[in-house]
């Protein structure tokens, strides 16, 4: 058993997590009949009510931050809150995310709080953890964990905070999540492996994504080769496109699994 932790106090997702199975289910064209349906919204008023006050009043959805809008009308709500919308539009919850949806296609974005980061270190430490983040590049205010996931591990809870030693986090980035997914050809510098490579200085990587200015490049990380064809170098994107979606293999117990074909010298975790 192994599981991931991403490294952010910020969350985000498409703002449809925020609805109930039932309205959903059907698949888009369902999902918008009940959107625009009075009694479906009456339902989805009463649950949420259920809840507590706080779902009924604009205070209770200011950690709720939209994006990702298309309709020229809507873009002045990028990176406003659902508060901000219900309160200027002069609509409930229910009304603020419905008519939203409906108008922009079900592609609303939203950026919540998430863990709080004295809870996270049991995690990081944890032997069977990994380090994981997805990635979400939509919105003028994505969250900042799109921009700064590993490098804050790097340089904040290596070097600043001795969470742990460096070779164990990137090891928790690179052959751990490697094997478990079972990529045998990625995860470690070894003589036919694949060349997916960062290179970053241990001393100056840090993160400089924050909530309000989230989409900021990281320091110390100079060079990146994806499949052995360089993407960043000297700190700016060549414009090669090399990745691509792998397929996972099944992963094998430690004792089984086949040991890569090594360099003379010792070979390290990626």
């Amino acid at each position: 058993m192994t599981f991931d932790s991403y490294p952010y106090e910020w969350a985000s997702t498409r703002l449809l997590i925020q609805l109930p199975g039932w309205i959903q289910a059907g698949g888009p064209a369902p999902l918008k009949e009940r959107l625009a349906d009075r009694r479906a919204r009456d339902r989805l008023r009463g649950e949420l009510s259920r809840r507590g006050a706080a779902y009924a009043s604009p205070a209770g959805w200011a950690d709720v931050r939209l994006g990702y809008f298309n309709r020229p009308a809507n873009q002045r709500w990028e990176g406003k809150t659902l508060a901000v919308v219900m309160k200027e539009r002069g609509v409930d919850a229910v009304d603020a995310m419905c008519d939203l949806l409906l108008e922009e296609d079900l592609r609303v974005n939203q950026v919540t709080t998430g863990p709080w980061k004295p809870t996270m270190k049991p995690f990081f430490q944890h032997p069977s953890g990994m380090v994981g983040t997805d990635s979400t590049f939509i919105g003028a205010k994505p969250s900042p964990r799109t921009y700064g996931s590993y490098p804050r591990v790097l340089g904040e809870f290596v070097r600043e905070d001795a969470w742990l030693g460096l070779e164990e986090a990137v090891r928790k980035m690179t052959s751990a999540p490697a094997d478990r997914l079972g990529l045998r050809d990625r995860g470690r510098l070894a003589d036919g492996m694949k060349a997916d490579l960062v290179v970053f200085d241990p001393a100056t990587v840090r993160s400089n994504a924050t909530y309000d200015e989230p989409r900021q490049f990281p320091d110390g990380i100079d060079y990146v080769v994806v499949n052995g064809v360089v993407v960043v170098d000297g700190g700016q994107h060549t414009g090669a496109l090399p990745g691509r979606v792998l397929r996972h293999g099944l992963p094998q117990p430690a004792s089984r699994q086949p040991a890569p074909r090594r360099l003379p010298r010792p070979s390290l975790d990626r």
